[in-house]
């Protein structure tokens, strides 16, 4: 495991132009006391209308409801991202993300025997909707292309097997971490490479609570990924411990915070939410690691990620304002700031 990912990025010029103009952009993040005045409003009205004085006030104009402010924000630096990306592995590694949303969207779809809905899909993925859309209609044999067209033939056959809806998010999500973690190796770069390694590690971390958690009988064998930094076998050999055990395991590394507090508050609370927190937070402390990196494409997929922080913590706010959810529960669901 890496202490310090700062160490493996690499100055890469070609870049020069992207990090200068994110150095700008980064000035402009919603600051502290901006997002303290935001909790303190006495109402979702006042808390939205805080907006106007960030860079997300330009999106206000015609939009009354925050989910489509923060949309348009995301779809904006989505398309900076898009620019400013010049190694197609990494952004197939980025965008792969909504491709695998809309393929679970499908493979559901389909078991429930139920319509696809084309509003339950991205269109920011690297396959259109259409093509999904196409798929699922089609009576003759059609095919996604790959690797989806592979993940559809397994998933099933896992489901058949297992008869289990949850396992089968599980499981789909590991052959798409697996497949995810060959093509950024494409990218040879280091620092995200590894970055997925952690990315795999926390997956991992999270599988291991909820097949613990519901006593799920599923062999664990197709579920857990190889690559991260706590090795598979481990998860596979403490399968039969409980939960509150697990972290004597992992002493002095980064994930001891990780799974004492993550899997306390699953086994006292019956609730994931502080162990998604917690492995967020490790990606944001990552992700922080690149601010003393003067060029490279790690400070674009960087930036993105906090990008990512900052839309998630607005959401966190003003869908709590909305449903009057009391400022000391906001708080405790908030990520750390990039």
């Amino acid at each position: 495991m890496i202490e310090n990912f700062s160490e493996l990025v690499r100055d890469d010029q070609e870049y020069a132009y992207e990090t200068g103009v994110i150095r700008v952009l980064e000035t402009r993040f919603i600051d502290q006391t901006h997002l303290k005045r935001m909790l303190e409003a006495k109402n979702y009205k006042d808390a939205f209308s805080l907006l106007h004085d960030t860079t997300y006030g330009k999106h206000m104009k015609d939009k009354a409801d925050f989910d489509a402010v923060l949309e348009e924000e995301y779809r904006y630096f989505l398309g900076f991202f898009e620019k400013s990306c010049k190694n197609r592995y990494v952004l197939e590694y980025y965008k792969s993300r909504y491709d695998i949303h809309n393929f679970k969207m499908f493979i559901k779809s389909k078991l429930a025997g139920a319509k696809l809905d084309s509003s339950m899909l991205s269109s920011y993925g690297t396959i259109s909707v259409d093509t999904f859309m196409k798929v699922f209609d089609s009576e003759e044999e059609t095919s996604l292309p790959e690797p989806y067209n592979s993940f559809n033939r397994n998933a099933l056959a896992f489901f058949e097997e297992s008869n289990d809806i949850e396992m089968l998010d599980i499981y789909v999500d590991s052959l798409y971490f697996r497949w995810r973690h060959e093509l950024i190796k494409r990218s040879k770069n280091l620092f995200l490479i590894n970055l997925d390694r952690e990315v795999l590690t926390l997956t991992n971390l999270k599988s291991f609570a909820r097949i613990v958690y519901f006593k799920n009988g599923t062999s664990t064998e197709s579920i857990f990924l190889d690559g991260g930094f706590i090795g598979k076998s481990f998860f596979t050999e403490h399968i039969s411990e409980g939960l509150n055990q697990i972290w004597h395991y992992l002493k002095n590394t980064p994930y001891e915070k990780i799974v004492k507090d993550g899997y306390s508050s699953v086994v006292q609370e019956g609730s994931f939410a502080l162990l998604e927190k917690l492995c967020e937070n490790r990606l944001v402390h990552i992700a922080r690691s690149t601010k003393s990196a003067i060029f490279g494409v790690e400070i674009v997929y960087s930036f993105m990620m906090a990008k990512e922080n900052e839309i998630r913590t607005l959401r966190i706010i003003l869908s709590g304002k909305k449903n009057n959810v009391s400022r000391k529960i906001i708080e405790n669901r908030l990520p750390e700031k990039y």
